[in-house]
């Protein structure tokens, strides 16, 4: 077709674009065979698509966003950025740059000490890779224009292996499991093995040193990756497990929060809260229940609502009682009716609050008891006036005092001081009643640590002593209260804040037999 033709801008419909160009060829057909064809358009009106290739590198895009060095913009300018969902998060390519602009020159310093800069190792492989494709049987020849376009590959392929092995780096630190290919691909296999021997292992060591110094990723970045990887949240989550102990279940709880709401977007979200309620289980049982709350409220939000419920052993140990687990129940359908989580946490407490009995009194029944003994009531009361009064007793010396203390036989003396002694504990002089309730040694040795100290304990003196028996406090608070919550109708050991009580009406049963 001539170039008048091409250049005509009138369409026909019978042409098809085969370019692939976002502005496509116009033709003038002209069926004239007396008046040649001729262009209507002048042909410097004619625009070439624009295909990115002025794309900046990634040391001009952060040179003053980081204020690199001439050198540092060399190191990054020498391969095309990366394309990838990892990369294109802002915070996951900065850290990339950073950790690549502090193994640069590391490596260096390695190489060097072998006997050669990274500059010489590149120029000897692109020597070896021209020698070995001009050797190859080619049908077109081997040009200049080839060799040099093959030296620019072979340079920019060494170093963007390099940037993206820090990247593998980075994403793993940052728990994005998904792996680059980051061997010297493209290169010929020889050229290949030898750069993996004088680069890939000093700079495999560089790294292993360097993860320590990348940062942590900022919120902003943290939420976008959680959305990329759903998963991504158990890796963190197992982490904050393992420094979980009963004393730090306050820097456990707000972990869990922080990262419940670095997820807030994440379609995996209830998981978290359901994982973290059964660790939880072991150490605080009204958190584990509001993280089963957490867990129920993100599940209803969901587009699957699991429904998951706690294993049997778990709800064993956080309900010690069958009307605690009505209660949370009742707790759990109120928020799937209204959906107002803040109410629901809030209510926790009043699972495992202590319910008073009700006391009712029939004042009709006692005034009958009253009118039944009035007359009982009025002679108990004539004999007391009338009994006679007591002479009143001289108050002895003090050389009587001594004297009488010196008769006194030693018998008497011992019988005086046990009257005057505190009660000794039911525990240990009505072992036939307590076989009865079933308790173990340890148990019991509890109690009469409650029934020397005025039936009430300190939560540190109970956890110590239940570490000393090889026993966790919450739980052997609660069996004691299992195996006497049949007979009592109530809680025996009820904690008070800081402290744990028993009333003193149940400590008195205890004594008595069943």
């Amino acid at each position: 077709m001539s170039t008048s033709a091409r250049a005509a801008h009138t369409s026909d419909s019978t042409i098809i674009d085969v370019t692939g160009q976002e502005v496509p060829l116009r033709f003038q057909v002209s069926v004239s065979v007396t008046k040649p064809v001729r262009s209507t358009t002048p042909a410097t009106s004619y625009i070439p698509p624009d295909y990115g290739y002025d794309m900046p590198k990634l040391g001009k895009q952060y040179r003053k966003k980081l204020g690199l060095t001439t050198q540092q913009v060399e190191w990054l300018d020498k391969f095309w950025p990366p394309h990838n969902v990892f990369i294109a998060l802002k915070g996951c390519c900065v850290a990339t740059i950073q950790l690549y602009l502090q193994a640069m020159p590391a490596l260096e310093a390695e190489l060097k000490r072998n006997g050669a800069s990274l500059a010489q190792l590149v120029a000897q492989s692109q020597q070896e890779s021209s020698q070995l494709r001009r050797a190859a049987p080619n049908p077109y020849g081997w040009s200049e224009y080839d060799d040099r376009c093959l030296r620019e590959q072979t340079e920019a392929t060494i170093y963007s292996m390099i940037f993206r092995r820090c990247e593998n780096v980075v994403r793993e630190v940052y728990g994005n499991k998904r792996k680059l290919a980051a061997e010297f691909s493209g290169l010929d296999e020889t050229v290949a093995l030898t750069l993996e021997q004088q680069v890939g292992a000093p700079l495999a060591a560089i790294l292993s040193g360097l993860v320590a110094t990348i940062a942590a990723p900022d919120e902003a970045t943290d939420r976008e990756l959680n959305l990329q990887n759903i998963a991504r949240w158990k890796q963190q989550l197992d982490h904050l497990a393992v420094q979980l102990t009963a004393t730090t279940t306050r820097e456990f709880v707000e972990g869990v929060n922080r990262l419940g709401e670095r997820n807030a977007r994440n379609p995996a979200i209830e998981h978290i809260f359901f994982e973290a309620s059964k660790f939880m289980a072991k150490y605080d049982r009204e958190e584990a229940l509001r993280f089963y709350l957490q867990y129920v409220y993100h599940d209803l939000r969901s587009v699957t609502v699991n429904n998951k419920a706690l294993a049997k052993t778990i709800q064993k140990s956080l309900f010690p009682q069958p009307e605690h687990l009505q209660r949370f129940e009742a707790l759990v359908s109120q928020l799937v009716s209204d959906k107002d989580l803040p109410q629901a946490l809030s209510q926790v407490p009043t699972v495992y609050a202590r319910q008073r009995r009700k006391i009712e009194l029939d004042l009709g029944a006692i005034q009958a008891v009253q009118h039944q003994h009035a007359g009982t009531v009025e002679l108990l009361n004539e004999y007391l006036q009338d009994e006679p009064e007591l002479p009143e007793m001289p108050v002895p010396s003090a050389s009587q005092t001594q004297t009488l203390a010196a008769s006194e036989p030693e018998e008497e003396i011992q019988l005086a001081v046990a009257t005057a002694a505190p009660a000794v504990s039911v525990f240990t002089s009505t072992s036939s009643a307590l076989a009865a309730w079933g308790l173990t040694a340890t148990q019991e040795a509890l109690l009469a640590r409650f029934a020397e100290q005025a039936l009430t304990l300190p939560q540190a003196e109970v956890e110590a002593f239940a570490r000393q028996h090889g026993a966790l406090r919450n739980q052997l608070i609660d069996s004691i209260n299992e195996q006497c919550y049949e007979r009592l109708d109530d809680v025996l050991i009820e904690e008070d804040g800081d402290t744990y009580t028993i009333y003193e009406s149940y400590y008195q049963q205890l004594a008595t037999p069943c």
